[in-house]
């Protein structure tokens, strides 16, 4: 799926900003939640056997993290080499989270990256029905 190219920051780029400059750390989840996600595929990926999503890891520091952009555009813009990519719910990516040891990457090298621990990454779709946590 493509998701069309937009000039300026796509609104879930600002609330998160918004949310992390004001410490707002329920509203950073909820735009998170709420929001698609572009996930990186690789041409060389096995396609899983259930026909699922492949998840690319990357390793910084002994920590292991799955990287996702919340466009495009921005994924474009940081790691230009990226060919392909699905767009997934942020929620349901987090309901169907594999691992304890796998940390998101959101909009990694980026001014308004962030990264949350597995824990946080699992609670995205009590974030997403609008309660919170």
């Amino acid at each position: 799926m493509t998701i069309p190219q937009q000039d300026g920051p796509v609104p879930t780029e600002s609330a998160i900003a918004a949310g992390m400059a004001s410490g707002d750390t329920e509203a950073v989840m909820r735009a998170v939640a709420s929001s698609e996600v572009m996930v990186p595929q690789s041409a060389q990926a096995p396609e899983s056997a259930d026909g699922g999503l492949s998840l690319p890891v990357i390793e910084q520091d002994g920590t292991s993290y799955v990287p996702v952009f919340t466009s495009e555009t921005t994924m474009n813009a940081a790691a230009p080499d990226i060919d392909d990519a699905v767009a997934v719910s942020a929620a349901a990516l987090g309901a169907n989270w594999p691992s304890d040891d796998l940390w998101l990457a959101i909009n990694p090298g980026t001014e308004n990256g962030l990264t949350l621990p597995p824990d946080a990454v699992k609670s995205l779709p009590i974030y997403a029905d609008g309660s919170g946590g």
